[in-house]
C-alpha cells in the first residue's frame, strides 16, 4: 500500500518568487472551483500535445500565459510587480496538487 505524500506549499513557495506567484494565482483566481482547475488542466494538456500553441487566462488578480516552454503570471492589481515565469511541468504539478487538496 502506497501513501501519497501531501504537497508542502510552504517549502515549495520558499524556492522562488515565481512559485509564490503560482500559489497566489491558485488561491485568488482558481479558488475552490473544481471546474476552473479542470479547465486549466485541459488547457495544459492541449498545449503539451500541440493542439494549441499557447493558452491565456485573465482572472480576478492574474493574467496567465501558458506555452510549452514556460508559464508566465502577471499581477493585474499591482502595476510595478514583475512578471514571474516557471517551467510548464512545475506549474502543472502545482495545479494537480491544488486539485487534490481538501478545501
Amino acid at each position: 500500500m502506497t501513501t501519497k505524500t501531501p504537497w508542502d506549499w510552504s517549502v515549495w513557495t520558499q524556492s522562488s518568487p515565481a512559485h509564490r506567484r503560482v500559489l497566489e494565482f491558485l488561491t485568488l483566481d482558481l479558488q475552490n472551483s473544481p471546474e476552473s482547475v479542470q479547465e486549466l488542466l485541459q488547457a495544459i494538456a492541449a498545449v503539451e500535445t500541440g493542439q494549441q500553441p499557447q493558452y491565456t487566462r485573465s482572472g480576478n488578480a492574474y493574467y496567465v500565459q501558458i506555452s510549452l516552454e514556460q508559464v508566465s503570471i502577471e499581477n493585474l492589481l499591482i502595476d510595478d510587480e514583475s512578471v514571474e515565469a516557471i517551467p510548464l511541468d512545475e506549474f502543472k504539478g502545482a495545479v494537480l496538487a491544488w486539485s487534490c487538496r481538501n478545501p
